[in-house]
Order: structure tokens, then C-alpha cells, then sequence
């Protein structure tokens, strides 16, 4: 029988390990047989609390014997390796500076750069294991000035921010949203393909929305008519009568109608706030996200036979998104904005 005796050193060492997360499990139930094994538990019993064979239990003491602690605490499992190891941080960087599109892409890339050739199934893994997924790509307005609005969000929006944090003033985010009726595709997952019957007409429904940038609630003025100048003074006039005495900002864009001498003169009247985004920046603006989500959650993949339900199901969901999404809303309007780095 295998006898061991540990030092204090050595068992300082095994209390280090068993409280470490980045030691295996299977190695802290080595230790801990050691531990025990230095306590004088029978082997019988330290097999059936470790649920292990006696004779695994055995083999860990030799272990140990013979090679000391060090032994233990060494992963001896079989870890194959691949012809492709050696090539990992080349197609990293090859991958990085230009994503490929599919996965015969990268079978080809992947044979240009290492000479080994994979099934497209195989490389997909490989990709997998760099750490990429399969996503849809986005774009950012090329006239955007990343600069500006690194400055804007730093010096302008997040005191602001912050003061709607304290409870000092609100903040909200205006946008408007267009709806036209038509068809809304978009992915699925389905056992055939599935065709979306498209609408007639081109019928709009606009909705001019604003979001509180802490509370996430929701207010909104709809019309069939476009929006104008008028519409931006009547949502001003709901948020100043919501919230009558605290101090107000609004952040919005630079449209036409929302930049005019009309709102800036209403929005004095009222004590509003206009906190006016640089120029192409949706990025900076919380409420582009929930236009977002509402074509997603009422539209996309959905037919409606009438302008009247196809309102109706975006009146629906709207009025419904403070009661049944409010969760879903604290995780999609977070403060954090994307910022873009020069090109």
C-alpha cells in the first residue's frame, strides 16, 4: 500500500488549488484524495465520498509518490492536436482584416494560407474556435465625424445623463418612425421556406416617439399625415404636461422639422431643453433601438390584409410595451453607445 505524508507547504498548496477556479475538477478530486489520504481515511471510503475505483484511487497516490505534488496537479488528458495549430494566429489575422462571407470562402482561404484543405463543416468549427459567429453585417453613415460625436457623448449627452441618474432632470430620446405598409422579411426558422404575401398600396402610418433615457417609458404622437413641425410641438407639450416640475432635455436630430425656429420657440415656452445630435449620428439617438424592436416584434413576417389591422397591430404593440416588454426594454436601451473609430 502507497504511504504518503505531505508537507505543510504542500497542503497549504492543495488548500490553494481546491479553492481555485481555474484548477480542474478532476485534479482538485486528486487533491482532495491526497488530503484525505494524510487524514488517515481508509481507501475505501475515500473511493466511495470521491466515487472512484479503489485502484483509481491508488493510482493517484503513486502518482503523487513518484512525482510529487507537481504530479498531481498536472492535466495529463489526451488533448489531440491539429495539423492547423501552428497556423491559428495567421488565419486570425487573416479573418480579422477580412471576414469571409460563407464557408466556402474560408475553405478556400484557409487552403491558400496552410496548404490544408477542411470541408466546409470542418472550417465552420474552426471558425467557431477562433471565437466567430455568423453575423449579419451593419453599416454606419459615411458622413459621420466619429470625433464630434465622441466629444458630443462625453461633453454634452452624459452629464445629462448623469442628472437624469440623480433624479434632477429627465431625459428623453425623439425620433420619428415611418411605417409604410408592405412586407417586413426577414429570417426565420422554419422546415420549408415561407412566402410572405406582399401588401397593396403604399399607405404610411408615422409615429413621432420619445423614450426616457432611465425609466424607459414611452410616449408617442401618431398620425397618418406626415410629420412636421406641429407634431414635434404637440409631443413637447405631453412630456412637459407628464412631467411638469423637473427640468427637461430632449435629445434629437437635426431634421428639418425638429430644427426649426417653430419647436425652439415652443420648446422655450414650455422650458424645454433641446439637446440637438451631431449630424448623422442614429448611433447616439436610445429610441432607434425600439423602432428597431417594433419592426421586428409586429412586422417582420407578418401580412395584414388592411391598413386598419396593420395600425392597429402597431397601436397594439406600442401601447402594450411599458406593461409586457419593460424587461426587454431595461436590456435593449441601455446607455451604451456604439462609438466608430476613424477609417
Amino acid at each position: 500500500m502507497v504511504k504518503l505524508t505531505l508537507t505543510d507547504r504542500e497542503l497549504e498548496a492543495i488548500a490553494e488549488a481546491l479553492d481555485s477556479p481555474d484548477v480542474m475538477e478532476k485534479v482538485k478530486v486528486k487533491l482532495l484524495v491526497l488530503r484525505m489520504h494524510q487524514e488517515g481515511v481508509a481507501h475505501g471510503i475515500i473511493a466511495r465520498a470521491v466515487s472512484r475505483h479503489s485502484n483509481t484511487i491508488t493510482a493517484y497516490l503513486k502518482e503523487s509518490s513518484e512525482g510529487g505534488l507537481a504530479a498531481s496537479l498536472e492535466d495529463r488528458a489526451y488533448k489531440p492536436g491539429s495539423a492547423l495549430d501552428p497556423f491559428l494566429p495567421c488565419l486570425r489575422c487573416s479573418f480579422t482584416v477580412g471576414p469571409p462571407s460563407t464557408a466556402k470562402e474560408s475553405v478556400a482561404r484557409i487552403a491558400n494560407l496552410t496548404g490544408i484543405t477542411l470541408s466546409e463543416e470542418q472550417a465552420r468549427r474552426l471558425m467557431k474556435g477562433l471565437g466567430m459567429r455568423y453575423r449579419k453585417s451593419g453599416s454606419i453613415p459615411g458622413k459621420a465625424d466619429p470625433q464630434l460625436q465622441f466629444e458630443f457623448l462625453r461633453n454634452e449627452l452624459e452629464p445629462r445623463l448623469i442628472a437624469a441618474a440623480q433624479g434632477k432632470r429627465k431625459g428623453f430620446f425623439i425620433e420619428a418612425a415611418h411605417f409604410v405598409l408592405g412586407c417586413f422579411l426577414g429570417m426565420i426558422w422554419s422546415f420549408s421556406r415561407r412566402l410572405v404575401k406582399g401588401a397593396s398600396g403604399r399607405q404610411r402610418y408615422s409615429v413621432l416617439g420619445a423614450v426616457d433615457s432611465h425609466r424607459k417609458e414611452i410616449l408617442t404622437v401618431r398620425t397618418t399625415d406626415s410629420v412636421n413641425a406641429t407634431t414635434v410641438c404637440q409631443l413637447l407639450e405631453v412630456l412637459r404636461t407628464r412631467h411638469p416640475h423637473i427640468a427637461l432635455t430632449i435629445v434629437l436630430d437635426n431634421a428639418r422639422y425638429q430644427h426649426c425656429a417653430a419647436v425652439e420657440a415652443r420648446a422655450a415656452e414650455l422650458g424645454v431643453e433641446l439637446l440637438f445630435l451631431p449630424s448623422y449620428s442614429p448611433n447616439l439617438n436610445l429610441i432607434e433601438r425600439l423602432w428597431r424592436m417594433t419592426k421586428a416584434k409586429c412586422l417582420r413576417n407578418r401580412y395584414y390584409p388592411s391598413f386598419a389591422q396593420f395600425k392597429a397591430a402597431i397601436d397594439s404593440f406600442l401601447d402594450s410595451l411599458n406593461a409586457r416588454h419593460q424587461s426587454e426594454l431595461e436590456s435593449l436601451l441601455t446607455l451604451n453607445f456604439q462609438l466608430f473609430a476613424k477609417s
